[in-house]
């Protein structure tokens, strides 16, 4: 996130620079226009709650791809974070 620098007990190499660069930009479009993508950026899909899980793999060459590794993860820790809604019966953030 741009402070690369400040730690100096590692070796920092162009391909973290670089991968900073690209957080910062997704963290800047995110905060300014609440969606991360971005001119010169990989796509970031849209997290969709009914669907395909998907993961953005934040690497060298930063990606979108599928999650379906940890689905069933994730499906038995949605009942411990995501309530059902008491005007519609409906699952949503607590």
């Amino acid at each position: 996130m741009g402070n690369l620098g400040t730690n100096t007990h590692f070796e920092w190499g162009p391909a973290d620079h670089e991968l900073s660069e690209v957080m910062q930009g997704y963290f800047a479009n995110f905060i300014k226009t609440g969606n991360p993508n971005g001119p010169g950026l990989p796509s970031w899909p849209a997290y969709h709650s009914m669907g395909d899980f998907g993961i953005m793999r934040l690497d060298v060459e930063s990606r979108a791809e599928p999650e379906s590794i940890r689905r069933e993860r994730y499906l038995f820790l949605d009942p411990f974070y995501v309530k059902p809604q008491p005007s519609t019966g409906r699952l949503g953030a607590p």
